[in-house]
Order: structure tokens, then sequence, then C-alpha cells
């Protein structure tokens, strides 16, 4: 692993990129006074010179960082670098809820038991009067002992702050699919916000698809204004309560949602208790979950859990966020055919930038087939239900060849209130899996980069001392780039090239080496022209 020579507020070291996206840039990190590892956020995007915003972050992280509970991934620190702010979090090894949605719908017992975990995280947070703004897929990650985690509280307002253009609202629409109606009409915002994100989330997990679906422009639409298909018209064991539950979860209006978190918590519950096998004692994870999250491992292991099935390694690239709630307050309801036309136009554009993004795509292509419908296996043994891995369900169809999708690193020590997991024996016997293809590059060019320059570290391409001085290169290009300085950020790559010549020419660099890096360099130019 190469480290990058960057130590943040004299005590967090950076030593390897996870991931990088238009708001920020992820490390794993060590805590140097405490010898932890730790999971670095350095913020890059826009609104990050505003003053105003900046204090609003400030509060806002300490109000976060005060937030210690077993279902929030827990804010350590944060401060200011060279102008550049950045939040310590804790460092937890797992699987995206996005990722285990990749292969299809989840037994009903565990999107329950998912769902119902968020609810308790949500209750804690909210009581604070912290509201995440961003609930999805892609924020919440299970762990190897089956407890779910939220992730990025507080990113989501920053973001908010940094849109004052329409090319930014415009991009936003690019991944809207988990968005409430009054963000996408800049309305005000509250707990009720977050409980929409869980419904968005909890259609998702039941069907595999979220609520709406289409273009980015016909699912702002649909938020606003047509009513989701039941989850039971997708799939027949989906309860008539969670289907009313889901129901009132996307209302319009949040007067007609649920009144609290700790209200569907308790629903989501009750729900559990009327399903099959809820004497015994465990819920079993996706029946995909291990395909779904497959990819290098980290951290040593995998995990063993009930069954003798490995939870899924995580790839460690975890995501960042592709994509924040539009934020133009000016906008409201009565106003929105006013500006269709011209969004339209924009978000031609502005979609290919949110596409390059790099984070979990909450969005799937196409509905994954919908596997047999598998015996889920629940108890309440504890406030909120273990998550546990159980052998895959049968079906005719291989899985569609895609990529591992990604996981999200974040760590901690599992939290107390679970109970010992044990396995639901497959019914039927297991399907085939097709082999997966080899990875393509990452999309965003930002990501390939730096993972090039590491690679060249590792075979002998580059000296460490020179991928120091890249890396800081590569640091600027990324912050020039999010915050809308396209002449800025043009300057950084010559500085990049010209870098490139002078350690190749210095025997510092291989030719083949240095072809790779101006491949990817170029890239990097070619999505700012």
């Amino acid at each position: 692993m190469e480290a990058v020579s960057r130590l943040l507020g004299g005590r967090y070291r950076t030593e390897e990129l996870l991931g990088s996206g238009g708001m920020a840039a992820v490390w794993r990190g060590r805590d140097l006074r405490l010898d932890r590892p730790v999971a670095v956020k350095v913020l890059t995007g826009a609104g990050l010179d505003d003053p105003t915003a900046l204090d609003r972050f400030d509060r806002e992280a300490r109000a976060v960082a005060r937030l210690t509970h077993p279902h929030i991934v827990a804010v350590y620190d944060f401060g200011t670098d060279d102008g550049d702010p950045y939040l310590v979090m804790e460092l937890v090894e797992g699987a995206t809820v996005s990722a285990l949605i990749g292969r299809g719908p989840m037994p009903v017992a565990q999107a329950v038991a998912i769902a119902e975990q968020t609810c308790d995280g949500l209750v804690a947070a909210h009581e604070a009067g912290v509201v995440h703004r961003d609930i999805k897929p892609g924020n919440l990650i299970v762990t190897p002992t089956g407890i779910v985690k939220i992730c990025d509280f507080g990113i989501a307002r920053l973001a908010h702050d940094g849109e004052n253009t329409l090319t930014n609202a415009a991009t936003r629409l690019g991944t809207s699919s988990y968005m409430s109606p009054e963000q996408a009409v800049g309305g005000a915002v509250d707990s009720r916000t977050d409980l929409y994100g869980l419904g968005c989330t909890l259609y998702a997990m039941l069907t595999g698809i979220p609520p709406f679906t289409g273009d980015p422009l016909h699912v702002l639409h649909q938020h606003l204004h047509d009513p989701a298909a039941a989850p039971s018209s997708r799939r027949a064991d989906v309860p008539t309560a969670l289907d009313a539950l889901v129901a009132e979860l996307l209302a319009k209006e949040p007067a007609d949602r649920p009144a609290d978190a700790a209200q569907v918590r308790d629903r989501l519950a009750a729900i559990r208790a009327e399903l099959p096998g809820a004497h015994a004692a465990s819920v079993p994870l996706a029946p995909a979950a291990a395909a779904a999250a497959a990819g290098p491992a980290h951290p040593a292991g995998p995990w063993p859990v009930a069954g003798g099935v490995p939870f899924p390694r995580p790839d460690a690239r975890p995501a960042v966020d592709r994509a924040d709630p539009p934020t133009d307050r000016r906008r409201q309801r009565h106003g929105l055919a006013a500006v269709l036309g011209v969004l339209a136009v924009v978000a031609l554009l502005a979609v290919v930038v949110a596409s390059q993004l790099t984070g979990e795509d909450d969005d799937p292509v196409t509905p994954p087939p919908v596997a047999a419908p598998t015996a889920a296996v629940v108890t309440q043994a504890a406030p909120s239900p273990v998550v546990t891995v159980t052998a895959a369900p049968a079906t005719t169809e291989a899985p569609p060849s895609t990529p591992a999708p990604s996981t999200r690193t974040t760590s901690a020590a599992p939290a107390t209130r679970s109970a010992a997991p044990t396995s639901a024996p497959a019914s039927k016997p297991p399907r085939t899996v097709s082999p997966s293809p080899s990875p393509p590059p990452p999309s965003d060019p930002i990501v390939a980069i730096r993972l090039s320059i590491k690679k060249q570290v590792d075979t002998g391409q580059l000296s460490p001392d020179a991928a120091r001085d890249l890396y800081a290169k590569v640091d600027a290009i990324a912050k020039d780039r999010a915050s809308d300085d396209p002449q800025r950020a043009k300057d950084d790559i010559k500085k990049f090239r010209d870098k490139l010549t002078e350690l190749n020419k210095g025997g510092k660099l291989t030719d083949a080496g240095y072809a790779q890096l101006t491949k990817d360099i170029n890239r990097v130019a070619a999505e700012l022209n």
C-alpha cells in the first residue's frame, strides 16, 4: 500500500484512496495519536469557498459528531487543512445496500430488518435535531455482523449550499430516484424528508428497482405527481401491511407521511413479527449478497457466519456521494413546469457529468430477474434485528455479467445488541453463477489516475517519492475540477503532464508507466473540453 504524504491536522495520515466524487475524496487513513485506522473524507465540492457554507458545515459537523449510535457511522473529528474541510470517521468494512440490491430483490424479512435498523439510527439523529437529507441504498452499510450503519450525515447540507446554478441543479437530477418532492422543488426539509428516502430505499430492496424509473426529468415529475405502484404488484409475498406503510412513506406531502421514525420502526417490527418463521433466531441477508459484493479483500479474511457462507469481502472502494438533492430554493411546486423546459436542455449535458462521479449506482439500469422467494427467518431477539448471510436461492437464470458492485469501507466494533446468527437452509439447489468479467476502469478519471499511480509504484515503474508529487498534483486537479474552475484545472493538468515528462526523462518513470499515466490524464482533460 503506498502512503500518500498528507497529514491532516497534524494527526490524521491519509494512506490509500478509497473513492472520489464531486463532493469529496475518501481515504483509508490512520489516527497517529490513537494509532487506529480511520476513514478520512476530504471535501472538495462547490461552495467550499463560501465562509457562510463552511460555518454551517462546522455547526452540522459538531452536531453529527455528537451522535453516538450503533446504526450511525461515527464522526470522530473534523477540521480544515490547507483550505480543505475534512471529516474523520470510523472505518467500517461491509457491503452497501446498493450493492446488495444490485443482484435483485431481497427477501421480505431482510428488507424489513434493514429498514428497521435504519429507523433506529434515524430516531437518534432526529432527536438530536440532525436530518440526513440523502437516505438511499448507497448510504446504508451492512457490516459482517449484520449491523446496518447510516453514512454521510451532514454531507448533503454542504452540497445544498454549493448548488447555486442551473447546471448544478440539473446535474442532481441525474440521480433523483431517492429524492423527496420537497427537495425536488427546493422546499424546506425536516425529519419526514428522511422517511421519504427510506420509503424509496425499502421499495428498492423489495422490488430491485426504485419506485420511479425513467429519464431524470420523468422521475422528477413522478416524485411530484404520480403514486408508486404497490410493491406487491411486483412480488406476491409482500404483506398488505408493508404495502400500506410504503405508500405512506412515499406520500407527496410530508404531513401525510408517518409522524416520525420511531413510529415507522414500531410498525416494521410488528410486520416482521407476523412474517413466516418469526420464532427463529435470525434474519437472512440478501440471497446473492456474496456475489453482489464480491471483490478484492483488503482486510484479512472472509468473516465466518452462520451456515458456513462467508460474508462478501468489500472491494475497499466506498461509495462517495454521486449526487445530492437539488436545492435552488427559489423553485416552487407551482413553478416546476416553467423551468422543466430549460432544465431539459441543461440536463442533457449535466447527466453526463453526474455519471462520472464515483460512488454507488443507486439506480439500476434494468430490473434484475426476480428470484424465487426464500423462507425468511426473523426474531425479536434484539431491538433491531441482525442481518446474516444464507445460501443463494434457486433461480433458472444466471445473474447478469456485471462488475462486482462497490462496497463502502468505514470500522467499529459491532453493536452489542445483536443475537447470535443462525442460518436458514436453502429450500432449493443453489443457482449457477456466470463467471464475472474483469472490472472496467473506474468511471471517474480522477480515481483512475490515482489508481494508476499506485499501480506504477507497486510494479516498480515509478518511485514512491515521485508518486507523492503526482498525488499532490492530482489533488489540485480534483479540487479545481469540483469547484467549476475548468481553466485552473487545465493549468493543473499541464503541470501534471510536464511532471510526467520530467520524471520519464530523469529515469524515475518507465516508458510504459509514462504511456499509461498520459492516457489517464488525457481522460481527465477530455472531460473538461
